[in-house]
């Protein structure tokens, strides 16, 4: 993607990283560069989205025709950037509850609820409260119910310190930004033999036929940073390619240490991703995978 648009206070070359001062203060900066230039926000051709599809429409073509057609559908996620190609991979219970993954599940959880409610209580509780509403978060709620006392005193401690670093650098979105948490997007190639997938964190603004006008923040609660980014450029594709214009801007946070990343999107970056992406087409084909 283009350089970053917001670093770091004292080194410019860097992501940013909230620093101390009034909160306030870091949640407005965040804002006024997501709403930086958007008066001269880029125009695309028309036809981008659908040369960017047509690109990809021969490599899935390809791979669904080496799949046969009883195959049933493959459904494909930002792991495919890695070569973890299946989101339906096989885990242990053990990694499916490992400390880093429930961490981040709670986290994200106390990320839609600033947005929506704008406050957190105890984040603990509020992302129990959360998560026991959704049935396939059930198991993950007993298991946090069963820790013992150290386990639990532990996580709520590390909760309340990323939910403090993404209070301090997610802005207040008026209702005219349009803010929508969990935004999934799924696009059929093959005729629905191949589906690439994702799930936008928050997503503010609408689109606007040939015009960039929707920006997207991710969050990160650990992992990669490097891979994050990436699979935030992945989601960038899938907006493209659903709406038809790329979106304007993309955020990412990483509520483990506070930093952020603000960055452009560009039309050359987008044909890197759909490059990419064929050749894990290729690649899976190659591995003989059935989904």
């Amino acid at each position: 993607m283009v350089p970053l648009t917001l670093q770091h206070r004292t080194a410019p070359h860097r992501p940013g990283r909230a620093v101390p001062g009034p909160a306030t203060a870091l949640r407005g900066e965040v804002l006024s560069r997501l709403r930086d230039r958007s008066t001269q926000r880029p125009r695309f051709d028309p036809a981008l989205a659908g040369g960017l599809r047509a690109w990809l429409e021969d490599g899935a073509g390809a791979l669904a025709s080496d799949r046969g057609d009883d195959a049933p559908p493959l459904f494909l996620g930002p792991r495919l950037l890695l070569g973890d190609f299946a989101d339906g991979a096989k885990s242990t219970v053990r990694e499916m509850y490992s400390p880093q993954m429930v961490t981040s599940t709670l986290v994200h959880a106390l990320f839609r609820q600033l947005v929506t409610s704008g406050s957190v209580g105890d984040p603990l509780t509020d992302a129990l409260d959360a998560l026991s509403l959704q049935p396939n978060r059930a198991g993950l709620v007993h298991h946090v119910n069963g820790l013992d006392r150290k386990a639990r005193h532990a996580l709520a401690a590390e909760l309340r310190t990323q939910v403090g670093h993404v209070r301090d650098l997610t802005p207040a979105f008026a209702p005219g930004w349009l803010p929508r948490t969990d935004d999934r997007v799924a696009i059929p190639l093959a005729g629905g033999r191949i589906v690439l997938g994702g799930v936008f964190d928050l997503l503010v603004g609408a689109p606007v036929p040939g015009q960039a006008s929707v920006c997207a923040l991710q969050l990160t609660s650990g992992g990669p940073w490097a891979f994050a980014r990436t699979a935030l450029h992945y989601l960038a594709l899938l907006e493209t390619l659903r709406s038809g214009s790329p979106p304007f801007r993309l955020a990412l946070i990483d509520s483990t240490v506070g930093r952020y990343v603000i960055e452009d999107v560009r039309e050359e970056h987008l044909l890197s991703m759909v490059s990419h992406l064929v050749t894990r087409f290729a690649e899976l084909a190659r591995t003989g995978t059935n989904g």
